[in-house]
């Protein structure tokens, strides 16, 4: 009996301690399973996690001070955020654990300058981190990659526009290609996993800025990219046939009056769902075209303005500019609860999740 009481207690204090490397995962793993996790990015270093999508903690980035946190992901085994410490200083940041998460602050290696973006893909060329930023200098933006997202490399973009940043990339599984569009110009670049700083052309988009999220697979197995941007519109593009152009949606989910569009996330296996300001939210069902068009509001929404959208089977998950939540299992403007999570002055950037045990 004192030999097994030994061990519990043994376990029990192995379990609670929390460290970059987890030497302890595959116990705790063992012992807990991974449970369903989601976490949110905001200005002023802030984040906020969950694990069940309806209770929601605020934390600081270390090593931030007045910065935001513009992306997330996770991929690897773990969470993968990128921003700026100060407003304009580039950093990353893991986040690794099972029960809990712990945070190291990492160097963005070839470069100082902000990252906004970052996508994670994994195909059989290996998997990757890449995220993208603001301008380097005249037709360059800063752009970094890592297979592992602690180590980077240079993988700076060169397009035809001048100025601005990166405002998205997306990663298309059936391509195993990174697309990422600028803020200038009406056209993307690609790039293969892996592929350095060789972006090749891409699309032009029909929209300015071009905003990309993935979205559905088609029945030949063809994954669809959405593309949406200043003008209440939104096209779509097959990557079998990506360089020749894209395919407007008829009819087109957004009426001339909606307002635009802040961020966007598909759903596997369910809707394309967008949100907007003064709780605004419009979904997307079928591959081809819409089954709703118009201006909706989110349901039990008490705030003015949606400013990002996850999903993390099986919610939808969308965080504001006073950092509350909603969530839903289907994206339906009916079907929203808001979570419970303390106000605050930030304002929710991106939001990436782990499936597990609800």
């Amino acid at each position: 009996m004192r030999l097994l009481t030994a061990i519990l207690l043994l376990v029990a204090a192995t379990c609670k301690y929390k460290t970059p490397d987890r030497s302890n995962i595959l116990l705790e793993s063992f012992l807990f399973g991974a449970p369903w996790m989601a976490v949110a990015t905001g200005t002023n270093c802030t984040g906020w996690v969950s694990t069940d999508a309806k209770n929601w903690k605020r934390f600081q980035f270390p090593g931030c001070t007045t910065g935001t946190i513009t992306g997330i992901v996770y991929g690897e085994s773990k969470f993968v955020a990128v921003g700026t410490t100060n407003g304009s200083t580039c950093s990353v940041w893991t986040g690794t654990g099972i029960q809990t998460l712990e945070w190291t602050q990492r160097s963005c290696g070839p470069t100082n300058l902000g990252m906004t973006a970052i996508a994670f893909g994994s195909g059989s060329a290996g998997s990757e981190f890449v995220a993208g930023g603001i301008t380097a200098t005249g037709t360059t933006f800063a752009a970094i990659s890592s297979p592992d997202g602690i180590s980077w490399s240079d993988a700076t973009i060169t397009d035809s526009s001048t100025g601005g940043q990166v405002m998205s990339i997306v990663y298309w599984p059936t391509a195993q290609q990174f697309v990422e569009s600028t803020d200038s110009v009406q056209s993307t670049r690609r790039r293969s996993i892996g592929g350095g700083t060789n972006w090749m052309i891409g699309s032009a988009t029909g929209v300015n800025p071009p905003r990309l999220v993935a979205g559905p697979t088609a029945a030949n197995g063809i994954m669809r990219i959405y593309n949406w941007g200043n003008s209440p519109s939104v096209v779509q593009y097959a990557d079998d046939a990506y360089v020749s152009g894209e395919t407007n949606l008829s009819p087109n989910i957004f009426s001339a009056g909606t307002p635009v569009a802040n961020a966007a996330i598909h759903g596997e296996g369910k809707r394309t769902v967008f949100v907007r300001d003064s709780c605004g939210v419009t979904y997307l069902t079928s591959i081809s075209g819409a089954d709703t068009s118009g201006s909706y509001t989110m349901s039990n929404c008490t705030t003015a303005n949606i400013k990002s959208i996850g999903y993390i089977e099986p919610y939808y998950i969308a965080g504001s500019d006073d950092g509350s939540f909603y969530y839903s299992v289907t994206g339906l403007p009916s079907d929203w609860a808001r979570a419970s999570s303390s106000s605050s002055s930030e304002t929710t950037q991106k939001i990436a999740g782990r499936p597990g045990i609800l």
